[in-house]
């Protein structure tokens, strides 16, 4: 009886994955599609990657990796012209160990 009750639910679950995946997820696929087949080559491509506010900005790390060296590079160009400017004026130190 124990076999019989486990094979029902198992039965029903399966048959209910089932409907929900032959149910309809995304109603407006079919519209997106025809859009998608209508729209010419040239159109696609100037729109890939862009958003309608124009906010993404593509990850590139090639990129990146030369910003972050400009920015060092200018940084510590800024430090040296700073330590220039400003030398640290050190006491003399008298002894047998001089620096």
């Amino acid at each position: 009886m124990r076999t019989i009750i486990l094979t029902a639910v198992f039965a029903s679950c399966l048959f209910g994955v089932a409907m929900a995946q032959h149910s309809d997820q995304n109603p407006n696929a079919k519209v997106a599609y025809e859009a998608y087949k209508t729209e010419t080559g040239a159109e696609h491509a100037a729109s890939m990657g862009a958003t309608i506010d124009n906010t993404y900005e593509a990850y590139d790390p090639i990129l990146i990796k030369e910003q972050r060296k400009r920015e060092r590079i200018e940084f510590r160009r800024q430090l040296r012209l700073e330590r220039a400017r400003r030398p640290r004026f050190v006491q003399p130190r008298w002894g047998w160990r001089r620096w």
